[in-house]
């Protein structure tokens, strides 16, 4: 004898994840929001450690630890791996970019001497 317990079996609708439970989330409309609401979430996430790490890799460029040209290509670079590039665009990106390293070539001292 089998050492399951005899009994109904469910039914594979029962099984099946995309189905609402019963008794809530009945509307289609409030459903896709909350589906839309968690894509947006994780894009989101994504999108500001991105940016962070912009900002933080321009700060070790202006300390002189990394090589700006090095950064930039490389912080490319992870845009393009996590989708970044594909979901906002090349010119996005590169604002991005360019705004945490806008003043990474300005040295205050050297101003002063050319005007």
């Amino acid at each position: 004898m089998s050492p399951v317990a005899a009994g109904p079996r469910p039914s594979p609708d029962c099984l099946r994840r995309d189905l609402p439970p019963k008794g809530g989330m009945n509307d289609v409309a409030t459903q896709e929001a909350e589906l839309l609401e968690a894509w947006r979430a994780v894009a989101n996430a994504k999108l500001t450690e991105f940016k962070r790490q912009c900002w933080r890799l321009s700060m070790l460029v202006r300390q002189g630890v990394l090589d700006k040209i090095a950064a930039v290509d490389r912080l490319y670079e992870i845009a393009i791996a996590h989708a970044l590039v594909r979901s906002l665009g090349e010119e996005r990106v590169e604002a991005i970019i360019g705004e945490a390293f806008s003043d990474v070539d300005f040295r205050p001292m050297l101003a002063e001497f050319a005007a």
